[in-house]
C-alpha cells in the first residue's frame, strides 16, 4: 500500500500524457487505517481499511473540471482525464480564476512514524484493555475508539510543480459513564506516534470525571466565570480560525472588518496575553507541507483544492501577538487584487500559554464553573463569530478556589472572541491533538439555558 515519491511522480506523468487541456493537476491521497472500537465495556469492532483518491483537475480559459478516481489502471486514468476535460468545457467561466502554480519549494515536515504505520489490533489492544479493565473494576460503562492511520499525499501539475509527503497519526479516546447514567467523563488525544499516547492515563482521567460528575445539582443559566479545559478551548478556537479571512474583512463581512473599510490588522483586539500562530513544524501538531488535499476538506478551506489556497507551501505565521491582530489569510485571487503575497493558514495551531495546570486556575477562582468540552457547536452570526452549542462530559461549580460539586450541562451562546477578550489567566499549553492550547479562565461567559445532556 505504501507509496514512494517516485511512484507518485510516475502516476502524475501518466495522467499528463493523456491530458489535452492547457493545465492539468493531479492530487493523490492514499490512506491505510485501522481501528478498534469498544462500547458497553467490551470490544465491538476491529478492522482496517485502505483508500485511494486521485483527483484529476483539467483547467483552461477560466474553466475547471474535476474527476476523482480510485484506480491506477491506465484505462481508468485515461477515461477520468477525458471526463474532467468534458466537465471543464461545460463549466462556466470562473470570475476569480487564477493560473496554476509554478514549481514551489515545499518544506520537509517530519510527521511519520514507521511503528505507527505498521500498528494493528495487537498494538492498539494495550490501551483498550486497560480502559476496559478500569471501567469494569470501578463499575463504570466505557466506550471509545483507538485508531492508527498512515497517509501518503502528492500533488503535481503540468508546469512542473510537485510535492510528496507521508505522515502517520494515532488517536485514543474514551467516555466513562456511571451505571446510573447521571455521570459522564471523557478524555482523548491524537498524536503522530502511537507510543506517545498515554491511554491508561486518559482512561483514569475519564473515569474520575465520570464519577465526579454523577448526580449533578441544578444551577441556573447565566453569565459565569469559567475555567475552560484545553479541549474546550480548542473547540471554540477552531471556529475563530475559520473566519480569519483578509478578503472578508476588507469587504466588511467579518468581525475583523474596520468600520469605514479595511481590516483591523494592527489593532489590539484581545487580552494582551493572547498569542496565536500556525506552526506546521511543531512536532506535537504537524501539518502538511502544502494547503489542500485530495481526500477532503482541510482547515476550513474545503475540498481537495483548498480554494485559491491550493498548493501553497505551508509556513509558520503569527496571527495574533499579545492581543494584536497581525495577519489574516489571503488567497491567491485576493492577493493579486490587493497586490500582496498570498498567506495561507497552515496546520499546527499553537497558542502560547502561561504556567501551571487546570487545578491552579481553579484555585484562583472565587466562584465559577469548570468544564470539560463542548459539542454540537454551530455558527449563529459569522460577523460576530457568535456560536451556540452544549457542554458535555462534566461541568462543576467552583467556590473559593475549590470544586464543590457537579452541576447540570448548559447551552451556550457566546463567541471565542469574548473568551479571548475576557481572559484572566492561562495554564501551560498542552496538545489536544489538533491544537496546542492552554486551559483558560475567562469571565462573563454566557450560558442561556440548561441542557439534559450528560
Amino acid at each position: 500500500m505504501a507509496w514512494t515519491r517516485e511512484e507518485a511522480k510516475k502516476l502524475a506523468e501518466k495522467v499528463f500524457s493523456y491530458s489535452k487541456a492547457p493545465e492539468c493537476e493531479v492530487w493523490l491521497d492514499a490512506t491505510q487505517a485501522g481501528h478498534t472500537r469498544f462500547a458497553a465495556n467490551d470490544v465491538t469492532t476491529s478492522g482496517s481499511a485502505r483508500d485511494l483518491t486521485i483527483a484529476i483537475v483539467s483547467r483552461g480559459d477560466g474553466r475547471t473540471g474535476t474527476v476523482r478516481v480510485n484506480d491506477t489502471d491506465a484505462a481508468a486514468l485515461k477515461i477520468a482525464v477525458a471526463r474532467s476535460e468534458e466537465v471543464m468545457a461545460a463549466a462556466n467561466v470562473d470570475p476569480e480564476w487564477v493560473d496554476g502554480l509554478p514549481p514551489q519549494k515545499y518544506p520537509e515536515i517530519r510527521a511519520a512514524h514507521g511503528a505507527t504505520m505498521k500498528a494493528g489490533a495487537p498494538e492498539r489492544k494495550n490501551g483498550v484493555e486497560k480502559a476496559l479493565d478500569l471501567a469494569r473494576g470501578r463499575k463504570l460503562v466505557a466506550s471509545g475508539f483507538s485508531e492508527t492511520t498512515a497517509r501518503w499525499a502528492a500533488l503535481a501539475n503540468k508546469k512542473g510543480n510537485f510535492g510528496f509527503s507521508w505522515s502517520t497519526s494515532a488517536e485514543f479516546s474514551t467516555t466513562m459513564r456511571t451505571d446510573d447514567g447521571t455521570g459522564s467523563g471523557w478524555a482523548g488525544l491524537e498524536a503522530p506516534d502511537l507510543s506517545s499516547i498515554p491511554a491508561e492515563e486518559l482512561a483514569r482521567r475519564a473515569a474520575k470525571k465520570g464519577e465526579d460528575s454523577a448526580k449533578p445539582r441544578e444551577l441556573p443559566p447565566g453569565r459565569y466565570t469559567v475555567v475552560f479545559e484545553p479541549r474546550a478551548v480548542a473547540d471554540l478556537l477552531g471556529n475563530l480560525n475559520a473566519v480569519m479571512s483578509r478578503r472578508a474583512a476588507d469587504e466588511g463581512r467579518s468581525f475583523f472588518s474596520k468600520p469605514g473599510g479595511g481590516s483591523r490588522i494592527g489593532e489590539k483586539i484581545f487580552s494582551e496575553n493572547v498569542t496565536i500562530r500556525s506552526d506546521p513544524f511543531d512536532p506535537r501538531v504537524p501539518g502538511r507541507p502544502w494547503i489542500g488535499g485530495a481526500g477532503g476538506g482541510f482547515l476550513g478551506f474545503g475540498g481537495f483544492a483548498g480554494g485559491n489556497f491550493a498548493g501553497l507551501p505551508a509556513r509558520k505565521t503569527t496571527w495574533i501577538e499579545k492581543g494584536v491582530l497581525r495577519n489574516l489569510t489571503i488567497d491567491r485571487y485576493w492577493a493579486k487584487k490587493i497586490d500582496e503575497e498570498p498567506l495561507p493558514l497552515s496546520g499546527g495551531i499553537v497558542m502560547d500559554g502561561g504556567k501551571g495546570t487546570v487545578e491552579d486556575l481553579v484555585a484562583g477562582t472565587d466562584r465559577g464553573l469548570l468544564l470539560t468540552r463542548f459539542w454540537y457547536i454551530r455558527t449563529v452570526n459569522p460577523q460576530t463569530v457568535a456560536l451556540t452549542g452544549l457542554t458535555r462530559d462534566g461541568v462543576w461549580l467552583i467556590e473559593k478556589g475549590k470544586v464543590v460539586g457537579p452541576v447540570n450541562n448548559f447551552r451556550f451562546n457566546d463567541s471565542p472572541v469574548n473568551l479571548l477578550k475576557n481572559m484572566e489567566v492561562m495554564s501551560a499549553a498542552v496538545s489536544t491533538g489538533d491544537m496546542v492550547v492552554p486551559a483558560i479562565r475567562s469571565r462573563d461567559f454566557n450560558f442561556t439555558s440548561k441542557s439534559d445532556a450528560v
